[in-house]
């Protein structure tokens, strides 16, 4: 027990100098494009929230963490008379966790900066896990995505963030409408397009605590006697 405070304290004392560390969390919009809708519709918004880990290695440059839920939703558009007999509609939760690098174009937070505020732009790696999956499909409910997108941030007395962010997801999933290939020689006109990914996106505002530097004024000396016990 006396081994795992003293690695807790250690490591606390060595991140918290070199950063400042947030927790935070927003709400916002899910929105959907793949087979049924094409591009951006607000139409196909459901509320979704998140909830988000933030380690500052300087002034521009940010690790966040987060965790992401929502819905993700269409309905047929009838753009031809494949989509007319189609007509087919769907909606399928989505639970995203996500490690992205934020670069900010402003120092913002040093006491020496003029502005409290900046625009960034962002982009990682993330995983999903999907809701629903159509039977046979072959696939499975974890699915890599890759968010990129851009925000703006502003600081309230330096110890808080307030923001707005836009983000896509690019996945490499093509079933999260529950529409694909399929069987190309069967002329029913249930599948889409076997070449064109699913998208979703999350838009939202949120909100931090920013907690700031542990004073550790010892240079740390390794007690072997202390660690062996």
């Amino acid at each position: 027990m006396r081994k795992f405070l003293f690695t807790i304290l250690f490591i606390s004392c060595i991140s918290s100098n070199a950063q400042f560390i947030e927790f935070g969390g927003g709400l916002g919009f899910m929105n959907y494009s793949g087979d049924l809708v094409r591009g951006y519709d607000f139409g196909t918004s459901t509320l979704a929230g998140s909830a988000y880990y933030r380690m500052n290695f300087s002034e521009i440059v940010t690790l966040r963490l987060a965790a992401t839920i929502g819905r993700a939703k269409g309905a047929e558009t009838p753009i031809d008379a494949f989509a007319v007999q189609r007509d087919h509609s769907f909606s399928n939760s989505i639970l995203e966790f996500s490690s992205v690098f934020e670069y900010h174009f402003f120092d913002f937070k040093s006491q020496k900066s003029q502005r409290n505020w900046s625009p960034y732009i962002f982009g990682g790696f993330g995983v999903i896990s999907v809701g629903d999956i159509p039977e046979n499909s072959g696939v499975g409910k974890i699915q890599p995505v890759l968010p990129v997108g851009f925000g703006f941030k502003h600081l309230i007395a330096k110890k808080y963030s307030i923001g707005f962010e836009a983000g896509a997801r690019k996945t490499f999933y093509d079933y999260l409408d529950g529409i694909s290939d399929g069987d190309q020689t069967i002329k029913d006109y249930q599948y889409g397009n076997p070449k064109d990914d699913d998208w979703f996106f999350y838009t939202g505002i949120s909100f931090s605590i920013i907690l700031f530097n542990i004073p550790c004024p010892f240079p740390y000396v390794p007690n072997n006697s202390l660690l062996d016990r």
